[in-house]
C-alpha cells in the first residue's frame, strides 16, 4: 500500500524530543513517504532529528495552528499527486508511543476497505457545546480526534474533501480550530454519506466518559490494543481530572507503561522535565514522597552509604537553638560531612564544642559575613564545599521571629524539620528516593498554611515574588516553564534535600554577600526570597524535577488540614454559587473574580505588580478586540514569547 504521512510539529524553541523520533521510527515502517510540517522554529538539532526520516520538511510561520499546517502540506502536494496514495495519514506531536507496533492497527483497518476515512480514537461528544465561538451545531458532535486521522484514495479524490480544504479560512485560535476542524470534520462528511470508523472501539465507554484516551487510557492501551497515548495526560490540569475522577488516570497510565510495556520511560521523563511545569506533572503523577516511619530498603540505604558522598550544610545564627540544630544533625548517616556557617568566632567555638561528639565523618565550621542571612551563607560560603558530593541537605535554625504569635513561626520550623529530618530512618529513606529515581533533583517540605501563612495558599506560594524570581531566572539563563498561576515546588523556609548536580548551575555562579541587601532585611520580596523559589527551576533546567516530601505522620495532618480548609471554603462557596462539583465552584469563583477584580484589593497570585494592575485596568475599559490587538503587539515585541507546546 502506498501511504503518505503528514506529521505536524510545534515547539517554541524548535527542539525535537526523543519521544517523537521513537514514534516516527515506528510510524515510518508503515509509510511510503513522510512530510513534516513545522510551525515556527526548527532548531539545528530538530532538523537533524527529522532528517533521519525525510528530507521533505516544511517550516512555516506559526499561524493557523495544526489545521493550516496540514493544509500547507496538502497544498504543497496538490490533489492530483495526493490521489496517487492509497492512504494519507495526518498525525501530530501530541501523541506518545507506540507501546505496540503500529502495523497491527494498519493491518486491522485494512480489513475494512469500505471506509473513506478512519482514525485512532473517538471523542464521544456532548449534548451542549462547551467551546466558545460560532458553532455549526448546537451540540459537540461525536468525532475522530485529530491527532491521528487517515484519508483513503476515493475520499482524497472527492470534490467535497478538496473543496473543504481549498476554502479553509485562516484559523485564528484554538477555539476556532475546534469549531472549524476537529469537532465538526467527522459529522460534516458523515452527513455527506462518507463512511468512517476508528481503530480503538469505545462505544462501551460512552456512559463512562466522553474522552476515553484521557480519562481511562490504561483501558484503551491494555484492553483495546491502543498503541498510542496522549502527552497531555501528564500535564492536564489536575483540577480538571477531579471533575471526572479521583485524580488517578495519569498515575495509572505511568504505572502501566513502566510495569507492563517496553516503552522507554526516560523519553517521557526528559520531555516532562524540559517542557512541563512540575506543578502539573508532579500532581498528575502523585510524585509527592510520603516517607514511612521505618527503613524501607536497607540494602539500598547501605549501598548509598558506601558509594555516595553525603553532606549536610547548616547556617546557625541563634545560640539558643543550638541543641535543636544538633539534634537535627545527629540524624544524619555516620558517613556525612557537615559544613556549618555562623557569623562570630564565639558562635563558632560554641558550635564546635556542641558538635564535637556527633557520630559523623567530619564537622567543619566557618565564620562568614553577616549579610544575606542563611541564603547568602549557603550560596556564598557553603555551596562551594558541596560540589563533589552526590546528595546534600541544607538547613538553618529557623526562628521566624517576625511572625506573631511565636507559635506560628515555631510551627513553620516544625513543618520544615519534620518533613526533611524526622528521624535517622527518615533520612535514609529520603536518600534511597534519590538513589532509585535518577530524575529527582530536590525534595522540599510543603509550604506552611497555618496562621498568617495561609497567604501561601492564596498566592500559590508566590506572594510578591513572581517578578523578581522570573527576572533572576532570566539573569541566570534558566529557560523552563514558569507561571504566576502555578505554585513553585520550592523550599519555603530554606530547608531541603537536593542532588548536588541539580543545583550546580546555581552554584557555579560566583555569589557574593554584597549581592544581598543589608539589614534590616525586608520580610518579603527580596533576592533571598527569589532564590528560595528559583531552586526548583534551576534543577529543572539541569534535567531534574522537584517534589514535595512529607513524613507519614505529617501527611495525615496535612490531609486533615486540607480537608478542613476545603470544607470551610467550599460550603459557603457552593451555596453562593450553586455549585455541585469542584470544577463548577472553581470556574464560578474565577469568573466572578475576573469580572470584579479591579475593585478587589488582591487579585491573582502576583496581583500586587503595577504591570498586572495596569493590564487589568485597560482590559476593563477597552473594547475586547482592541485590547486583544494591543496585547498581541505587546507580546510580539516585548514577550512573553511563550506558546503552549500543544496547540
Amino acid at each position: 500500500m502506498k501511504r503518505l504521512g503528514i506529521f505536524f510539529f510545534y515547539e517554541k524553541n524548535g527542539y525535537v524530543d526523543d519521544f517523537l523520533t521513537y514514534y516516527l521510527a515506528d510510524l515510518c515502517k508503515n509509510l511510503s513517504e513522510l512530510v513534516v510540517v513545522v510551525n515556527g522554529k526548527l532548531s539545528k538539532q530538530g532538523r537533524a532529528a527529522f532528517e533521519q526520516f525525510t528530507q521533505n520538511i516544511i517550516v512555516r510561520e506559526n499561524k493557523g495552528l495544526d489545521v493550516w499546517a496540514y493544509k500547507t502540506a496538502i497544498d504543497s502536494y496538490g490533489w492530483e499527486k495526493l490521489s496517487e496514495f492509497d492512504e494519507v495519514v495526518m498525525t501530530n506531536s501530541t501523541l506518545m508511543g507506540p507501546v505496540r507496533p503500529l502495523a497491527e492497527m494498519f493491518e486491522e483497518m485494512a480489513k475494512n476497505p469500505d471506509l473513506d476515512f478512519w482514525g485512532l480514537t473517538i471523542h464521544h461528544g456532548a449534548e451542549g457545546n462547551p467551546f466558545k465561538g460560532k458553532h455549526l451545531y448546537d451540540h459537540l458532535p461525536v468525532h475522530i480526534q485529530s491527532h491521528f486521522i487517515v484519508y483513503r484514495k476515493r475520499f482524497i479524490q472527492s470534490s467535497e474533501l478538496q473543496n473543504y480544504w481549498d476554502t479553509m479560512p485562516m484559523i485564528q485560535g484554538y477555539m476556532d480550530s475546534v469549531q472549524r476542524y476537529e469537532s465538526v470534520f467527522t459529522k460534516l462528511f458523515a452527513d455527506k454519506g462518507f463512511k468512517w470508523d476508528v481503530y480503538v472501539k469505545t462505544d462501551d465507554l460512552k456512559e463512562f466518559t466522553d474522552y476515553p484516551l484521557l480519562v481511562c487510557p490504561v483501558r484503551l492501551l491494555r484492553d483495546k490494543k491502543c498503541p498510542l497515548f496522549k502527552r497531555r495526560s501528564f500535564m492536564h490540569e489536575f483540577e480538571a481530572y477531579l471533575n471526572d475522577t479521583a485524580g488517578e488516570p495519569a498515575r495509572e497510565l505511568y504505572d502501566y507503561l513502566r510495569n507492563e510495556t517496553n516503552y522507554p520511560m526516560e523519553l517521557l521523563w526528559r520531555n516532562m522535565i524540559r517542557t512541563m511545569h512540575p506543578h502539573d506533572f508532579t500532581r498528575d503523577l502523585a510524585l509527592t514522597r510520603i516517607i514511612p516511619e521505618r527503613l524501607q530498603d536497607p540494602q539500598c540505604a547501605e549501598q548509598v552509604r558506601k558509594t555516595r558522598r553525603i553532606a549536610l550544610a547548616m547556617h546557625l545564627f541563634f545560640p539558643d537553638m543550638l541543641p535543636q540544630s544538633k539534634e537535627f544533625a545527629a540524624k544524619m548517616p555516620p558517613e556525612t560531612d557537615i559544613f556549618v556557617s555562623t557569623n562570630t568566632e564565639e558562635k563558632k567555638a560554641a558550635i564546635e564544642a556542641c558538635f564535637a561528639d556527633l557520630p559523623v565523618h567530619s564537622v567543619t565550621v566557618k565564620v562568614v559575613e553577616n549579610r544575606g542571612r542563611d541564603v547568602a551563607a549557603f550560596l556564598c560560603d557553603l555551596a562551594p564545599e558541596l560540589k563533589d558530593y552526590d546528595y546534600a541537605c541544607f538547613m538553618h535554625d529557623k526562628k521566624a521571629i517576625q511572625t506573631k504569635p511565636g507559635s506560628v513561626g515555631a510551627s513553620f520550623g516544625y513543618v520544615c524539620n519534620e518533613n526533611i529530618c524526622r528521624s535517622k530512618d527518615h533520612v535514609l529513606n529520603v536518600l534511597t528516593e534519590f538513589e532509585k529515581d535518577p530524575f529527582l533533583g530536590i525534595l522540599c517540605p510543603p509550604f506552611p498554611t497555618h496562621g498568617a501563612y495561609f497567604l501561601n495558599m492564596c498566592s500559590g506560594g508566590w506572594g510578591p515574588n513572581f517578578d523578581n524570581t522570573k527576572a533572576l531566572m532570566k539573569k541566570l539563563g534558566t529557560d523552563v516553564p514558569i507561571s504566576g498561576e502555578k505554585s513553585p515546588i520550592a523550599p519555603f523556609g530554606s530547608v531541603f534535600w537536593f542532588r548536588v548536580k541539580a543545583l550546580r548551575p546555581l552554584f557555579d555562579r560566583e555569589w557574593h554577600h554584597d549581592d544581598f541587601p543589608p539589614e534590616p532585611l525586608a520580610p518579603d520580596g527580596t533576592i533571598s526570597h527569589a532564590i528560595e523559589r528559583i531552586y526548583p527551576f534551576v534543577a529543572q533546567g539541569a534535567g531534574y524535577y522537584p517534589a514535595v516530601v512529607m513524613s507519614s505522620v505529617f501527611a495525615v495532618q496535612h490531609s486533615d488540614t486540607m480537608q478542613a480548609y476545603a470544607i470551610g471554603m467550599i460550603r459557603p462557596l457552593a451555596r453562593i454559587m450553586d455549585c455541585t462539583t469542584f470544577w463548577g465552584a472553581s470556574r464560578a469563583i474565577s469568573i466572578f473574580a475576573a469580572k470584579r477584580h479591579f475593585g478587589l484589593k488582591v487579585y491573582g497570585s502576583y496581583a500586587n505588580t503595577k504591570r498586572r494592575r495596569a493590564r487589568n485596568w485597560l482590559r476593563d475599559r477597552m473594547p475586547e478586540s482592541a485590547y486583544n490587538r494591543m496585547m498581541g503587539v505587546k507580546r510580539a515585541v516585548f514577550g512573553p514569547h511563550l506558546d503552549s507546546y500543544e496547540d
